[in-house]
């Protein structure tokens, strides 16, 4: 069987590397799936080892004939409503999917538009984003696939701090969403009270200027010039040593996002035995839940900030580590999601077949 998933843009973002993820160990006998983008912002670097077409293509006409000459069994359009006109407008007779990432409210505004009557079935990472959506999508088939965690990112024994002091983690894009202001809030409220700490802000290599030069200033004006390590870019291979060597400090890893449709970082943080604490939002609190992780809400109130220090000063979170990287083992494994995606392709096929 023959897929194509089309994206409006090929960045190094999240829903690239969920695509990648989910892809990499997909037998290509069993599901061969190609990849179509309208533009490469730099992000095709991400598929240089993947067996499948990667296609780059901004025209109508040039995407169509490809549908076309290649026969796809089903095409999945990712968040990309030009997409769904494409195939509308050929009369397109296979199957027709459709995956919803976004949680910006503006961004949501397109399951409105008319030509989502077209879509059989829709996929989406988490509980959370099948609520958000499905009284627009009434009547469609949601199916939630979880992202996978690459199989490079695990713990990395080796990695020790070499500074004496507990390293508190934050990853991310410097830009609102990401609510990197909470972050520094967090930490300039937690080195007030204990000067032995160390805070790592990792990725924001190409945010915007504006948002960069907020942060690097509200840095000094909170006087944690000393502290702060700012991190534009890591590899995959380096951002398991950051992990695992906050973890090993004694250090956790923080989520401030204001939303999330999945919580990509904290799966990648459990897999590397980094204790996380979340901010209750979106489909974080599903990742954390059961003792897996601390979920706070707010997190820079006085009552939060205590809780995030009283985690911070406990001897062990040995017991909630090892739950949560088996529990990332058992469910976000690039096999496990690549499984569940045939299944999913499978049975969709075959129920819209019987139709």
């Amino acid at each position: 069987m023959k897929v194509l998933i089309s994206y409006a843009f090929c960045t190094k973002g999240g829903v690239e590397t969920a695509l990648y993820n989910r892809l990499k160990e997909l037998k290509k006998e069993q599901l061969e799936v190609a990849l179509h983008f309208f533009k490469d912002y730099g992000g095709s670097s991400l598929f240089a080892d993947y067996p499948g077409e990667i296609v780059i293509q901004p025209n109508a006409e040039k995407i169509q004939k490809l549908i076309e000459e290649k026969c796809y069994d089903a095409v999945i359009s990712v968040d990309t409503l030009k997409t769904l006109k494409i195939l509308q407008k050929m009369n397109y007779k296979g199957k027709i999917g459709l995956e919803v990432h976004t949680t910006y409210e503006p961004n949501l505004k397109y399951l409105e538009d008319k030509m989502i009557d077209i879509v059989n079935f829709v996929i989406v990472p988490s509980a959370y984003q099948r609520s958000l959506i499905q009284d627009r999508l009434a009547h469609k088939k949601i199916h939630i696939l979880g992202n996978a965690v690459n199989n490079c990112i695990r713990y990395r024994e080796d990695s020790m701090p070499k500074y004496g002091k507990k390293i508190v983690l934050w990853v991310g894009r410097i830009d609102q969403h990401k609510n990197w202001r909470l972050f520094l809030r967090i930490a300039k409220e937690l080195y007030k009270r204990d000067k032995n700490y160390l805070f790592w802000v990792v990725g924001g290599l190409k945010s915007e200027t504006s948002e960069i030069y907020e942060f690097e200033k509200m840095i000094y004006q909170y006087g944690l010039e000393c502290v702060v390590r700012w991190i534009p870019q890591v590899s995959y291979d380096q951002i398991s040593k950051l992990y695992s060597c906050a973890a090993n400090s004694g250090g956790c890893y923080i989520s401030t996002s204001m939303n999330e449709s999945f919580g990509m970082t904290i799966i990648e943080a459990m897999a590397c035995k980094c204790p996380v604490i979340v901010n209750r939002v979106g489909a974080l609190p599903e990742l954390v839940e059961d003792g897996r992780g601390l979920c706070l809400g707010g997190m820079d109130t006085f009552e939060e900030i205590e809780k995030i220090q009283t985690f911070l000063s406990e001897a062990s979170h040995s017991a909630m580590v090892e739950k949560a990287q088996a529990y990332v083992q058992e469910h976000y494994t690039s096999v496990n999601i690549g499984r569940t995606f045939q299944m999913i392709i499978e049975q969709e096929t075959r129920r819209i077949e019987t139709l």
